[in-house]
């Protein structure tokens, strides 16, 4: 079989109140769309086809990494016209599944129980059943044991007994080109709305003596549809309880599950114990045995085994060795790559540096642009001074080199190994190994001085 998937995402989303088109508002950290081309790459299709409006087109740049073709609906005249944009691209004996870009959790294993169901039909199409169907197109059958409908009315095309229905339409449809091309070209827009709406494929299929049929799915979560903030709130904490359930049955301790926040692709080892207040944000590896601290938040990076990331530390775009000790109240910025059993204590800022095994800065720190050896002691207040206000330089740190406290070292700059920097010095110049450094001004008294 020849899939072709059709994700239609041309509509404005006016009821988000947001200069920001709906497809690219968030859930779990990624664009809705994002989500509904995931499960749709899991199909392995043909092709996949996003429908969207001129106004939109800038969201093309978000998706490279995607083989999608792009196309334009002219005007927004329905979701029939919608899908008529995409099929003359597609072979006739080939295979559609209609997908929406605001449906962001929707399963692709739903989606290939969905594509099996029935294959003697020529027509399928998803359906649920709500408590609350209020919005949702009606799912009309003449009998409700029977396994085929004869149509669906839309929410405002329907008469009250109509609305009480409440298995609805998910708009998810299963069919070849053939049949869709030939159905669509007889869909009319006399509605309230002068639309061309898709639904109305199944009461001409019914008239044309095809089977229609459909698969009422349990999977309610999976199928939600995003049309404002409040769906879109909803929708997000649906995603995170599904996350926090899927850690929580592979061994992963939380001590309170409600306040950790996953946004993004997260990957956890065994023996993980996460606190309170945590936010692991786009790519992000722990190893075994890692804990994770409260109101901590770790984005783009890898925490390795035994590590422990303590309260208030933010830990970004880094790899973070074995056996290391973060915070509290540190922050580890972008670039950085922290080898095994180092130290980074309470209020020491790191950036784009590189720092080797059993060292160690524990208070007040400044490293930037850096690469520091192994067994370095950082003393309280020390500061690498990177920035000259135009450019960026290196400071190098060699092995085994004691940094006393409230120092300075002015990049570009070498600290050879066995160095010994006395507190209170500002550094200048290259040194020669096994040096004591004193760079400070002698003091002075002033006997009997008044104010």
């Amino acid at each position: 079989m020849s899939l072709n998937i059709i994700i239609l995402a041309a509509g404005n989303g006016k009821r988000m109140h947001s200069a920001l088109p709906k497809v690219m508002h968030k859930v779990g950290g990624k664009p809705m769309l994002e989500h509904v081309l995931i499960s749709a790459k899991k199909l392995n299709p043909k092709s996949i086809n996003v429908v969207i409006n001129s106004k939109i087109e800038s969201i093309k740049s978000s998706f490279t990494d995607y083989n999608i073709k792009w196309h334009n609906q002219i005007e927004q005249k329905g979701t029939a016209d919608a899908v008529k944009t995409v099929l003359p691209n597609l072979g006739v004996k080939e295979k559609v599944l209609i997908l929406y870009a605001d449906t962001p959790l929707i399963d692709s294993l739903l989606l290939k129980t969905f594509i099996n169901y029935m294959p003697e039909s020529d027509v399928k199409v998803l359906t649920v059943e709500l408590n609350n169907p209020y919005g949702y197109g009606r799912i009309i059958r003449e009998q409700a044991e029977e396994e085929i409908i004869s149509k669906i009315i839309e929410e405002t095309e329907a008469d009250e007994i109509q609305k009480n229905i409440k298995e609805c339409n998910t708009g998810i449809v299963f069919s070849d080109v053939t049949n869709l091309q030939n159905l669509i070209s007889e869909v009319k827009n006399n509605n309230s709305k002068k639309e061309y709406y898709l639904t109305d494929i199944v009461s001409i299929a019914n008239s044309k003596g095809l089977l229609v049929a459909p698969l009422l799915s349990k999977e309610f979560n999976s199928l939600l549809g995003v049309n404002d903030k409040c769906q879109l709130e909803k929708t997000e904490q649906i995603y995170q309880n599904e996350k926090r359930n899927f850690f929580l049955k592979q061994g992963v301790t939380m001590l309170d599950a409600k306040s950790i926040f996953f946004k993004g692709d997260v990957e956890i080892g065994k023996d993980v114990e996460i606190d309170f207040n945590v936010m692991l944000e786009g790519n992000v590896k722990l190893g075994n045995n890692v804990k994770i601290r409260s109101n901590t938040i770790i984005k783009d990076s890898i925490i390795s085994d035994q590590t422990e990331i303590k309260p208030y530390t933010i830990v970004e775009d880094s790899v973070i060795g074995n056996n290391c000790s973060i915070g509290p109240f540190a922050r580890i910025r972008p670039n950085c790559n922290l080898e095994e059993n180092v130290g980074i204590g309470n209020f020491v800022e790191v950036k784009s540096s590189i720092i080797k095994k059993n060292t160690k800065a524990n208070h007040l720190t400044y490293l930037g642009d850096s690469e520091i050896g192994e067994n370095v002691n950082v003393g309280a207040g020390v500061i690498t001074c990177n920035y000259d206000g135009i450019n960026k330089h290196k400071t190098i740190i060699k092995n085994n080199v004691f940094i006393g406290s409230d120092s300075q070292l002015i990049a570009p700059i070498i600290v050879e190994e066995g160095v010994t920097i006395a507190a209170g010095s500002t550094i200048t110049e290259n040194s020669e190994k096994d040096s004591l450094l004193i760079a400070r001004s002698r003091q002075q008294e002033k006997k009997n001085w008044k104010k």
